[in-house]
């Protein structure tokens, strides 16, 4: 019987990937030849197959070696990343208890690291009981929107101590496929301990601004209550008959001087409204030309005095603005005072507004005055800024250098510039003021000037006077008798009650800082009894001050020192009120 031959099937492996088979090919190709060529060649093949085979497994192996370090080396970098980062990294299981630290974590609780990491304890526990509610609102929240939320709050340590941190947390997966929370917490304390001491300092800085301001009110009101029995007896010793023109200038002399007092008191006044933020502004269409002309007659006397030639050029077609008119007659007060002062006796000194552009107005104070140097023009608007002493010698002495930051702030309250330019000493200087203008309103303009109405009457007007300074008492009461009212003076609250329970009066006229009361609970207690209206009188002259009086009752409030022609006019417009 003849025998078949087996048919022989060559050995055939599987390579990993065609790259992995030219890589194992090509490390057999550079390795010393062996004997295969001395077997059949079925078994060569099958041979060279599984070498090829184990030269694979080997790289493969060689490559899980590497990728095994540099999974290590990863780890071991993270641990370290995760150990040394600046913020606190703590792992919550969603009971809220603490998984593991890094070191920053561990130190911010007061734990020891190795029993947080090995010891479950509840986070909570480190919260503070003020903050018990946040922090479980916070987890809620950032389970709920699977985003990263933050919160701030306060911890404390094993020892007590309390850090106030900020707390942000994500929910993730774990290994398991668990929910854990993964918090950062960065410590705010020195951080918030700088916002509490800005917060201090600022109350501080609020609280001294105010005392200031009281400061200043209550300084205003000793200044100007001496000096109304002053201006009073001044403006009654001008009118009498028959006085030399040698009097009537040296009366003349004291009530300018009178008046410069009382412009430095309201310079120190509005020097602290401006600082504070508290100027306030009564805006009204007005007429700038007109503020131009009763500002240059209020002037005029130290404009004659010195023998200055005065140009007038009033040009611009538009010379309506919106503006507290007293406040820029105020402006331009200064700044024609501030002319004369500084120029020499026969010099000049020119107003004049132009339009150089479409709703636009400037107005121009040039003078040949002493003039300024580059240093003191850049200096010349700042608060208690005087040109140099010298110069204040050869001008007659300067004030308190106030007068022109006052009339900045007041010119930028409107919105608009005030700027100065001099070519240098003796070369004069140039003060410019714009604004916008507005149409020109129709019907005629409210004036500033006080022209009094006719009087209704004085003869038996019945006033009741409540001065608590004896000399504006007996001085003002005299000169209101001699205008023919019917005046009963008193010292204090409990004076004009006595008074009022005997006698009938048709007007009150009151000092608001009283000993015993406010001049304003006075006319709230004595209008509601008796129908009385009433003028306020008072050394504190603020727009607080005023609306405050005007809120109780009284129909006009006149600022010390008054004098009585004053005084009058504000009677008589009470009473054709209510005429």
């Amino acid at each position: 019987m003849k025998s078949t031959p087996l048919k022989s099937t060559p050995l055939r492996f599987t390579p990993a990937n065609a790259a992995l088979r030219r890589t194992a090919g090509d490390r057999l190709r550079g390795s010393p030849p062996t004997d295969e060529e001395l077997s059949p060649p079925d078994l060569r093949s099958a041979l060279g197959e599984l070498r090829i085979y184990e030269s694979e497994l080997e790289i493969q192996n060689e490559e899980l070696l590497d990728s095994r370090a540099r999974i290590e080396e990863s780890q071991r970098k993270y641990f370290r990343h995760f150990d040394l980062a600046p913020v606190g990294l703590i792992r919550l299981n969603l009971k809220g208890q603490i998984l593991e630290a890094n070191i920053l974590g561990a130190q911010m609780l007061g734990e020891e690291r190795v029993l947080l990491n090995t010891v479950p304890r509840t986070f909570l526990a480190h919260v503070s009981p003020e903050s018990h509610i946040v922090f479980q609102q916070h987890l809620e929240s950032a389970l709920a929107s699977r985003k990263m939320e933050t919160c701030e709050l306060s911890l404390r340590n094993t020892a007590g101590h309390k850090t106030f941190v900020r707390i942000q947390s994500v929910v993730s997966h774990s290994e398991k496929d668990e929910k854990d929370f993964y918090l950062t917490l960065t410590d705010l304390t020195e951080r918030r301990e700088i916002e509490q001491n800005l917060e201090l300092q600022k109350a501080l800085a609020e609280a001294a601004v105010t005392s200031k301001e009281l400061f200043f009110g209550m300084l205003s009101h000793e200044l100007r209550n001496p000096l109304t029995p002053l201006v009073a007896l001044l403006e009654d010793l001008a009118t009498e008959p028959g006085r030399s023109a040698k009097d009537r200038a040296a009366l003349a002399i004291m009530r300018r001087n009178l008046d410069l007092e009382t412009h430095f008191i309201d310079d120190l006044l509005d020097l602290t409204r401006v600082t504070s933020g508290k100027l306030e502004l009564h805006r009204e269409t007005t007429d700038v030309h007109l503020c131009l002309r009763q500002a240059i007659e209020i002037c005029q006397l130290d404009i004659d005095a010195k023998k200055l030639q005065l140009a007038i050029k009033l040009d611009a077609p538009r010379h309506f603005v919106d503006a507290d008119a007293s406040r820029l007659q105020q402006i331009f007060w200064n700044l024609i005072k501030n002319a004369v002062k500084f120029t020499p006796a026969g010099g000049r000194i020119a107003i004049g507004t132009r339009s150089d552009k479409p709703s636009r107005l400037s107005v121009e104070f040039r003078d040949t005055g002493v003039g300024i140097d580059s240093w003191a023009l850049s200096h010349l608007f700042e608060p208690f800024f005087q040109v140099q002493h010298s110069l204040k010698q050869r001008t007659g002495g300067g004030g308190l250098g106030l007068g022109l930051a006052i009339c900045k702030a007041i010119t930028e309250a409107h919105g608009g510039t005030l700027t100065a330019v001099s070519s240098g000493l003796n070369k004069g200087t140039t003060f410019r003021l714009e604004l916008a203008t507005v149409a020109e309103p129709h019907g005629q303009m409210r004036r500033l000037s006080a022209n009094t109405a006719a009087p209704a009457r004085r003869e038996g007007l019945r006033l009741l006077f409540v001065e608590d300074h004896d000399d504006t008492r007996d001085v003002l009461a005299r000169l209101l008798s001699l205008r023919g009212y019917c005046v009963e003076a008193a010292r204090d609250a409990r004076e004009a009650r006595a008074l009022s329970n005997g006698k009938t009066f048709d007007l009150l006229v009151s000092d608001i800082a009283l000993p015993d009361a406010t001049g304003c609970e006075l006319l709230k207690e004595l209008g509601s009894k008796h129908r009385l209206c009433g003028i306020a009188m008072s050394g504190f002259g603020s727009d607080a001050d005023m609306a405050q009086s005007r809120a109780a009752g009284f129909l006009e409030h006149l600022v010390k020192p008054i004098d009585a022609t004053a005084l009058d006019a504000a009677i008589q417009r009470v009473v054709g009120n209510l005429a």
